[in-house]
């Protein structure tokens, strides 16, 4: 992905936090699935996303513990990659209907 696009899905990221799975760009899910682990600007890209989700839902801006930013990350990252798969598959019983950024019921 190229740098420019990469910044707009930062923008993307932080001015859609309550995202749903549904809608979760193709090529985001793409890009995910497309490394053993999350690239530098997936994590960003998953940090942002998460943050804004958190503002929302507790409304107002936090500061989590960069410990909690890090495993949301990765549980964010792994249900993209699981996403994708199911794209791939045709398959659309995977909470598809659950807000993309958020990591409830993920650990």
């Amino acid at each position: 992905m190229d740098p420019s696009q990469e910044e707009h899905y930062l923008r993307f990221a932080s001015e859609h936090p309550d995202l749903m799975c549904s809608e979760a760009p193709t090529e985001l899910l793409e890009a995910a699935a497309s490394d053993a682990e999350p690239t530098k600007f997936l994590e960003e890209f998953f940090a942002v996303g998460y943050t804004g989700w958190l503002a929302q839902k507790h409304g107002r801006r936090i500061h989590p513990p960069q410990d909690l930013v890090d495993r949301a990350v990765i549980v964010l990252w792994l249900r993209a990659c699981l996403l994708n798969t199911d794209r791939l598959l045709g398959r659309t019983d995977g909470g598809q209907d659950t807000l993309f950024f958020s990591d409830e019921g993920l650990y």
